[in-house]
């Protein structure tokens, strides 16, 4: 369990800082993949929802803190992606890579659209045409290309787990 949280923590530095540094110089179309968001799915369809709940909720807590606006808007939409993407995980053949990159394409979408919802609902103008063409659907495919990756760290994560869950039990 210990050796779980670590390895959280680890990956979970190591893509925020990617995120905030290295992905603002590769740059497609003015859209950067959102690392973060790719992550949280692929452990929540490995993981289940409660591993995905809690990874997400962290990983909106710093992209809260990161982007300095409200405290909890972004923690909030990552626990609830982590929670319904889990929840899925159940009922299908994770290892698959058509999955994760249909469920983040899919999700990126929910995800981006309901950001850009509720950000524009404050400041009254909305061009949601606009927003899907130029950034939501780019930044879903971005996000789809970069999920390949990311889940292959996180499947050899979760065999690590997973052998490490088979070692330490007592029958």
């Amino acid at each position: 369990m210990k050796s779980k949280i670590f390895i959280y923590t680890i990956t979970i530095l190591i893509i925020t800082i990617i995120q905030c540094t290295v992905l603002d110089y590769i740059r497609v179309y003015n859209v950067k993949p959102d690392l973060m968001i790719v992550f949280v799915i692929a452990v929540a369809l490995l993981r289940g929802n409660v591993e995905g709940a809690a990874i997400g909720f962290v990983m909106g807590l710093l992209h809260d803190v990161i982007s300095g606006k409200i405290l909890g808007f972004y923690s909030l939409l990552g626990l609830y992606l982590g929670l319904i993407i889990g929840s899925v995980n159940k009922r299908l053949y994770r290892e698959n890579f058509l999955v994760i990159i249909f469920f983040t394409f899919i999700s990126s979408i929910a995800y981006e659209g309901g950001v850009y919802f509720l950000s524009t609902l404050t400041n009254g103008n909305a061009d949601f045409v606009y927003a899907f063409k130029a950034l939501i659907l780019p930044e879903a495919v971005y996000n789809s290309i970069a999920s390949i990756i990311i889940y292959i760290l996180v499947i050899k994560m979760n065999y690590r787990f997973e052998d490490v869950g088979k070692t330490t039990r007592k029958y």
